[in-house]
């Protein structure tokens, strides 16, 4: 075994765990209306069950809907009518021989405002300065709480769950109570670390009493809230003294994560963040417990995981978005294959689509969600028959897959001399090797399935007439966009491709011409190599369309070399001096001296290659940036869904 510690068997409590791999509570939205698990819900934990994984602990699950709103989709335990359902989840899990808790969960002041008030919260201080303050609960109001919390548990063992969890971190209800920041209380809840963990430590007790000793209880608490220059915050000292208090009172684990309200990040890293960045804190609370400590590390691949048990940082490693990229991670591991694992990329496109309270989509694995309308075996029904694809994107390389896979003979084209089109771009910027490793991962894929693949030229459309295909997938990608000003075709003027490419080296002042995503890459890495940088977007903020977590830390990487930002201008022209922009405000023109201008405006879909494909062939499909210029998830689900369904 290329892994022996991870395929380990563990223990919670009295309970077998069959390794230490751990799928932690992740919101994914996939509930029905009314907080059921329906089919989807069910089927997108089953797939993770038979990928191998241990333990799987149910994303955050509502134990209150009347002092506290839920969101959209999200689970329920609130009410007995949920336990039919419960049990179809639990059984399917169960089925791959695995474990399964749930966590018990309540907003706090997080919540929105409920028909019968402001949500129950320990103080009345809102979860973000300028929000809604929540209700101070009274004792008797959290004796209320705590017993639906237990009633919650008492559910779940009646379900089939093999355990709970309470979910005491991030910025929730029991967070809210463990917290100083929130927590000014002066009763027996308030106070020293012991009062303030009371509310924790009397529902563990409750639990307890109601569902036995050998139903496992284990508590999520932030080991260190990493938000040093707010005062009230806590730190590492703090996890280790909350750590012991829980032991005591009688937790079977502790699943150790961290941040806070105000520091999402430091438990749901962007890409920017190594692996391992925060294995102190879990190490620093596994060395003063004697229970099992479970802990998320960033972990994307299981060497790494390995690692973390070989250190022990923890018992048990968590994987999260691992999980969501890859549901095989696991079965993969154990046959020593990880280069095929498709390894999460960071790109937080999970969590964009979850801060809009939707159900969460993964960039790398186009089915997740679909796990129940769309079976990982594709139908067999190529019947040999040729298909060529046209480029080497990420829809291209996904479309080759899934048609190779149901059996058609296919011949993926690609112009340049390796394969992953604009992920072979996007790959170039600072910390986008896991972009780099996913382009492998595809393209092992495509070897072991046999497709045939032709490099370093664009084909004909008589070179792709002589294979004889019965369809023709078109995935050429797009180009950059150019635009119609003065000056644009001077000497000074370069594409953000041709920069981020290493196509050319540039030196001295640097003008960005859009704040998009390759934009502000751009800027950083001229930044990074000494230029001087200004930055010219049209909208009044930079990084439109991005998701502002990772704008957010993507300015505060560039923001030390102090770039001149020019929002709500507009380029007129380009001169030798510079970029001339219009101030959309004023309407005055300001020329902004530059060595060198670089157009970062967007691509547009190469159409005229789609149509020569369209006017030669009968089954012509068009997928990814070639139809619609959008990021690496849209063209990965493109390409699948399409594949899925071409020539059927």
């Amino acid at each position: 075994m290329k892994y022996p510690k991870l395929f380990t068997p563990g223990k919670i409590g009295s309970l077998r765990i069959k390794n230490r791999f751990v799928m932690p509570p992740m919101q994914v939205l996939y509930g029905e209306n009314d907080g059921h698990p329906g089919p989807r819900t069910i089927a997108y934990y089953e797939e993770r069950a038979k990928g191998g994984v241990g333990l799987i602990i149910i994303e955050a699950t509502a134990v209150d809907d009347v002092n506290n709103t839920l969101w959209d989709h999200q689970l329920s335990l609130t009410a007995n009518r949920y336990r039919t359902d419960w049990m179809l989840l639990t059984e399917a899990i169960h089925a791959h021989d695995c474990r399964v808790f749930i966590q018990l969960h309540h907003y706090g002041a997080k919540s929105a405002p409920t028909p019968s008030g402001a949500p129950w919260a320990p103080s009345e201080i809102p979860a973000l300065p300028g929000g809604k303050p929540g209700h101070k609960m009274t004792v008797e109001e959290i004796r209320i709480e705590q017993q639906r919390f237990i009633d919650a548990a008492v559910r779940a063992k009646q379900s089939g769950f093999d355990g709970v969890e309470l979910a005491g971190t991030h910025g929730y209800l029991l967070h809210q109570f463990l917290s100083p920041y929130y927590n000014n209380r002066d009763d027996a809840y308030g106070g020293s670390t012991e009062n303030r963990c009371r509310f924790y430590t009397e529902i563990v007790q409750g639990i307890h009493a109601a569902c036995g000793r050998d139903f496992p209880v284990s508590v999520r608490f932030p080991g260190d809230e990493f938000t040093p220059d707010i005062p009230g915050t806590l730190t590492i000292a703090d996890g280790v003294e909350i750590a012991k208090i829980l032991e005591k009172a009688g937790a079977d684990c502790l699943n150790v994560s961290n941040g806070n309200n105000f520091n999402a990040n430091a438990n749901c890293e962007p890409y920017s963040y190594v692996s391992g960045w925060k294995k102190h804190v879990a190490k620093a609370v596994h060395d003063a417990v004697s229970i099992p400590v479970l802990a998320t590390n960033t972990i994307k691949s299981p060497e790494f995981a390995e690692q973390m048990l070989e250190e022990e940082v923890s018992d048990f490693v968590c994987l999260g978005r691992a999980l969501i990229a890859d549901p095989m991670f696991m079965k993969k591991a154990a046959a020593g294959d990880s280069l095929g694992i498709r390894k999460c990329l960071g790109c937080m496109f999970c969590r964009e689509q979850l801060y809009s309270q939707m159900p969460i989509r993964c960039a790398l694995n186009p089915r997740a969600g679909f796990e129940f309308a769309e079976s990982a075996c594709l139908p067999k029904d190529g019947a040999g028959r040729p298909v060529a694809v046209i480029g080497a994107g990420p829809a291209g390389m996904e479309a080759a897959i899934v048609l190779q896979a149901r059996g058609f003979d296919v011949t993926l084209f690609e112009k340049e001399k390796v394969l992953a089109g604009s992920m072979n771009l996007a790959d170039k910027s600072y910390h986008k090797e896991k972009i780099t490793y996913a382009s492998q991962t595809m393209e092992e894929e495509l070897h072991r399935l046999g497709v045939k693949i032709m490099t370093g030229h664009a084909p004909s459309v008589d070179e792709v007439k002589a294979l004889s295909p019965a369809g023709v997938v078109v995935a050429c990608g797009a180009k950059p966009i150019i635009p119609n000003v003065p000056g644009v075709d001077l000497s000074n003027v370069v594409t953000s491709h041709d920069v981020i490419s290493g196509k050319v080296k540039l030196s001295g002042r640097v003008a960005v011409v859009g704040s998009g995503m390759t934009g502000l890459e751009c800027a950083e890495g001229l930044c990074l190599s000494g230029c001087e940088v200004s930055i010219i977007e049209m909208l009044d903020h930079v990084g439109a369309g991005m998701f502002s977590v990772i704008v957010a830390d993507m300015m505060e990487r560039i923001k030390p070399y102090h770039p001149e930002i020019y929002t709500s201008h507009k380029l007129k022209a380009i001169t030798p001096e510079g970029a001339v922009a219009e101030n959309l405000e004023s309407g005055e023109d300001v020329l902004i001296n530059a060595e060198t201008v670089v157009l970062s405006l967007g691509v547009r879909p190469d159409e005229v290659t789609a149509e020569q494909f369209r006017s030669a062939f009968d089954n012509v499909l068009v997928i990814g940036d070639n139809e619609k210029s959008g990021r690496i998830p849209h063209a990965m689900r493109d390409g699948y869904s399409k594949a899925r369904a071409f020539l059927a």
